[in-house]
């Protein structure tokens, strides 16, 4: 006999919902994950843990180092769910019944909104390589040579990824080294029946249709100059030209003569006077700069699709509250400590309609931990 489930019970759909999750998932399964134990509201800032790093040094005195990971700070502002009502015929249904028409769909939306968030992050990213005609092999090994530039831990081969947008996945598709056994060898073979790319040339290829798009600033001139020194650390600087117009915009990414490091504008910043005199950046300045120092700023409209180190980029989740419980409503909040994930389900009786609402939500935050680790690929 087939098991009939039980429609008030919360933490069945708590449950059955993050498994869900982890299964649909997309660039949030390739970032690092974090959660806050405790039950936190929209706006909070929480702090989860970011893996350790060490030095190997000389032998001897004073050469014990923490091995307590540093902790980072995210704000949790994003808060989204998906509400839908139980007819009497639902409730007659069996578990995988409910779980196909009604959790399934709902665990669904709900990654799909954290894989939109991740994506944006893209924005933050100043270093990039500029796609061929025809998306390759060339493509991949530019960006994994911006990476290896920027010491990127490359033999962390499960954490090394490469989103594809639309077009790049297409043309990777119609090449011998992606789907032919002379090429790829028996994974290639299997990309043709499944379009699944794979493990390719050191990443894990895998096509998003959330992959965002930047649209440039309206900037007259990408040839500027810093309006005066700026130290080492400073995340807003001035820039000027001759006679420029126009807006730097979030993602706009530039380089400053003397140090190969590029950077990223994180905020609109509109010229007046010829200046842009307070365009916020990411990361912080890695070292002093004069006053009249070139900068280079790079204006191009583009998709963003993306290679990254799992560590360039962090996920955070924290539970929410269940005091709605002392109300009437059965509520329950389920955590892993394993994936990092962390779901609510809260049911309810609706008189008017005579349905049972069922809501699944999430409380999250994004977070670039370090733009180093990742190159968009401008398409």
């Amino acid at each position: 006999m087939t098991n009939v489930i039980n429609a008030y019970d919360p933490l069945w759909y708590a449950q059955e919902s993050l498994i869900q999750l982890e299964k649909v998932l997309g660039m949030a399964s390739r970032v690092h994950r974090g959660y806050d134990k405790e039950p936190t509201q929209l706006g909070s800032t929480i702090k989860i843990r970011r893996p350790g790093t060490f030095v190997a040094q000389n032998v001897g005195t004073n050469d014990t180092q923490d091995l307590k990971p540093d902790l980072i700070d995210i704000v949790v502002d994003q808060w989204k769910g998906v509400r839908f009502a139980l007819t009497d015929k639902d409730l007659a249904a069996t578990g995988d019944a409910i779980i196909n028409d009604h959790i399934r769909p709902a665990a669904v939306a709900i990654a799909d909104a954290i894989d939109q968030d991740l994506c944006k992050l893209a924005d933050d990213i100043p270093w990039y390589i500029d796609v061929g005609a025809t998306a390759g092999i060339a493509d991949l090994t530019a960006a994994r040579k911006i990476m290896f530039d920027n010491k990127v831990p490359l033999t962390d081969a499960a954490k090394l990824h490469f989103m594809l947008d639309g077009d790049m996945e297409a043309d990777l598709l119609g090449q011998p080294a992606f789907t032919q056994f002379n090429g790829g060898g028996a994974d290639a073979v299997a990309a043709q029946q499944d379009a699944v790319i794979g493990r390719r040339f050191g990443f894990w290829l895998f096509a998003n249709q959330n992959v965002q798009s930047h649209t440039k600033g309206t900037a007259s001139t990408g040839t500027m100059a810093l309006t005066a020194d700026f130290t080492k650390g400073a995340t807003i600087i001035g820039v000027d030209a001759g006679s420029v117009t126009g807006t730097l915009v979030k993602g706009d990414s530039f380089v400053i003569a003397g140090n190969t490091q590029r950077y990223v504008v994180t905020a609109t910043s509109t010229a007046a006077g010829n200046i842009f005199s307070a365009v916020q950046i990411f990361p912080p300045l890695v070292q002093d700069y004069p006053n009249n120092a070139v900068v280079t700023v790079s204006l191009d409209d583009h998709s963003e699709a993306m290679a990254f180190h799992s560590n360039a980029f962090a996920l955070a989740m924290a539970p929410l509250s269940d005091r709605a419980a002392d109300l009437g409503a059965r509520v329950a909040t389920v955590s892993d400590p394993i994936t990092n994930l962390s779901l609510r389900s809260s049911i309810w009786w609706e008189g008017g309609s005579s349905s049972i609402n069922v809501r699944i939500d999430a409380l999250w935050g994004v977070k670039t931990l370090d733009p180093n680790l990742a190159v968009r690929a401008r398409n």
